[in-house]
């Protein structure tokens, strides 16, 4: 994820916790019983056909309908149109995978296999020539470039080669090939296939979609080899470590191929009539802007002999609060509450609920994770009362991870549901590297030995410690101004480092704008203007190292740099590039747990705790499963189904 995706994302996530801050927070109705729903009638209820009366007919059953309720309303169903995240849970219906992303790792949806460099596994990995003046992809900057004197170029070995001119070079150059399974159809009837995908690759290629183009750019080509075959292959130079990705998800060339990408999105049929594949379709009341969308169960849909799906229809209701959707849920309403919502705010509410069996609250991490990062180094016309030097020394940042009881933190702001992990991952991903990390539990006593040995006491007993004229007292930023979620927090941190370990902290609150300005070097965070900051990031599967690089320095030279505490360490840096970059699981899994040692035993920056999802069901909706990874709370709704009244 690029930093200014980055960027965009939490800055995002700190406005839905302003604008909660700052609305009225109705108190949800008391718990009550769901209304049931009437049932179908039966045969007792039913008169007995006289001799001379007509035959009785069976009545049709009621169709048994799921109801999701959600915040936002998609602006598009396009595939390539605005929304993600208001249509996630939609797209899981209509369109069911290609590829999941499920506990940290992928998962085939209509696919036979991901494809792995191990023996038959559809990838390879090959040495290939180039020549002047080919396009390649530079080793070190990941931008596409005419081969040229300096250009960097990867090796099979994992080395880099700078190319000094003349004859041909030898770079790598990565393929796979994506087989989808037999028998998949449209909903409208025809047949899915490979060239299905070629035609999503062509409009995604094109300059005319909104969207990145960076893995397009990067590819040389995108064949299809049969009916049910594509092969992928990467530009010579990049050593793509997702290569198990690039199959692009299909889209109907029956429908759309006399039409160019322009004229495709603005067409309303894709964006307001989609064809999937996926366990529903789009009914004929279709999409009633403004207020819902109801989809009916897919005939031609792949696993229907395995009774999939469990429902006969799917309702989405749109442009409910949190607050709303819990009353609708507690009426009988909705059945599902999407995490989309965001209902961080009313986790002690559903906590409450849980306990009378009202409803059904799931939370699990997320990968966006709040942290406290140190001030290593400032830029040279900043000047920190403390030092410019004080937290290049590592003392003093193992010191502040000591003098915090984050645990107390998360029960405290929220509830004990979120984790404090001790790197940038949390404990439950498959590469969290448990063996190798330095835990900091709370223990004040110990911070308090690490700041005597630093050379930081307090000698004239004002309860902030000194070091001959300097004093501990630091500038402590975050924001957005009126947060109370942020509010909260930093007094809870400036509360605890005072009392615990005679550290003044002193919370700013900034706009938005301020703290996070992307130009080097008049933002706080990114201008590394600051002595102890606090914000999210956001992540995704792979563990985030590269936030801690040295060439990820926010300077000069690199203004949107992502690390902006000025951490490096070339042991880091080397372990985290190869992690980056490896293509075999064995090194890629030693690799990452080789940086999070480093990290750990560093601390550049101190973990807090993990943002959480939060889903909302009813008792008698089974089968919804929240899930750390994955696209939305809806990634199996063919499997989630409605116990009787």
């Amino acid at each position: 994820m690029t930093h200014w995706l980055r960027r965009t994302a939490f800055i995002a996530l700190d406005l839905i916790l302003l604008l909660t801050a700052c609305s009225p927070s109705p108190t949800p109705p008391p718990p009550s019983a769901p209304t049931p729903t009437p049932a179908p009638p039966t045969a007792a209820a039913t008169p007995l056909p006289s001799a001379t009366s007509e035959p009785t007919l069976t009545p049709t059953p009621t169709p048994i309908e799921l109801v999701v309720c959600q915040k936002d309303e998609p602006l598009s169903l396009y595939l390539y149109g605005d929304g993600p995240s208001a249509r996630a849970g939609l797209f899981d219906a209509l369109f069911d995978g290609p590829i999941d992303s499920l506990g940290y790792a992928y998962q085939p949806v209509i696919l036979e296999a991901l494809p792995s460099l191990a023996a038959g596994g559809g990838a390879s990995l090959t040495e290939v020539e180039v020549r002047p003046g080919d396009r390649v992809v530079d080793a070190v900057t990941h931008q596409v470039v005419s081969l040229g004197d300096g250009v960097r170029l990867a090796q099979l070995d994992g080395s880099q080669l700078a190319y000094s001119g003349g004859d041909p070079a030898r770079t790598v150059q990565v393929s796979a090939a994506f087989a989808l399974k037999p028998g998949l159809v449209w909903s409208d009837g025809q047949p899915l296939t490979a060239d299905d995908s070629v035609f999503s690759f062509e409009i995604a290629a094109s300059a005319d979609t909104p969207i990145s183009h960076f893995v397009t750019d990067r590819t040389a080509h995108y064949d299809a080899l049969d009916p049910l075959t594509v092969r992928w292959t990467g530009l010579p130079g990049w050593r793509d470590t997702e290569f198990f990705l690039r199959f692009w998800t299909p889209f109907p060339r029956h429908l759309y191929g006399q039409l160019s990408p322009r004229e495709i999105l603005a067409s309303p049929d894709p964006a307001e009539r989609p064809v999937g594949w996926g366990p529903f379709v789009l009914g004929p009341d279709g999409w009633v802007k403004g207020d819902h969308l109801t989809l009916l169960r897919n005939p031609h849909y792949f696993r229907a002999a395995e009774g999939l799906p469990r429902v006969d229809r799917v309702t989405f209701r749109f442009g409910l609060s949190p607050e709303q959707i819990l009353a609708e849920m507690l009426k009988g309403r909705c059945d599902i509450g999407a995490e989309e919502a965001d209902f961080s705010g009313q986790i002690a509410f559903l906590l409450q609920a849980q306990a009378g069996h009202v409803l059904t609250p799931q939370f699990v991490p997320d990968t966006k994770f709040e942290h406290l990062d140190f001030g290593i180094q400032p830029p040279d016309d900043y000047k920190r009362a403390a030092g410019n030097d004080l937290f290049q020394d590592a003392r003093v940042r193992r010191a502040v991870a000591y003098c915090l009881d984050r645990e107390a933190l998360v029960d405290q702001l929220l509830n004990g549901v979120a984790e404090a992990p001790a790197a940038y991952l949390s404990s439950r991903h498959p590469l969290y590297a448990a063996a190798q990390i330095t835990p900091y539990p709370f223990d004040p006593a110990q911070g308090q030995a690490l700041l005597e040995e630093a050379s930081w006491s307090d000698r004239d007993g004002d309860g902030v410690r000194e070091n001959g004229q300097r004093k501990l007292s630091l500038s402590y930023a975050s924001g957005p101004e009126g947060s109370a979620f942020r509010e909260a927090l930093m007094q809870f941190v400036q509360a605890q480092l005072l009392a615990n370990c005679g550290i003044e902290a002193r919370p700013q609150l900034y706009t938005l704008e301020e703290l996070y300005n992307d130009l080097w070097p008049t933002g706080v965070v990114f201008g590394r203007r600051f002595d102890l900051a606090e914000f999210a990031w956001v992540t995704g599967v792979e563990p985030p190292c590269e936030l801690y690089l040295t060439e990820a320095i926010a300077s000069e030279q690199n203004p949107g740099g992502e690390n902006n505490t000025g951490y490096s360490n070339p042991a880091f840096d080397a372990a985290c590039r190869a992690a980056r970059t490896a293509l075999d699981e064995a090194t890629r899994r030693a690799r990452h747990a080789e940086a999070q040692a480093i990290f750990t035993r560093d601390l550049p920056s101190l973990p807090l705790f993990l943002r959480v999802k939060v889903g909302v069901a009813l008792p008698r909706v089974n089968g919804y499963q929240p899930d750390s990874t994955a696209s939305s709370d809806l990634w199996n709704i063919e499997s989630i189904s409605l116990s009787a009244p």
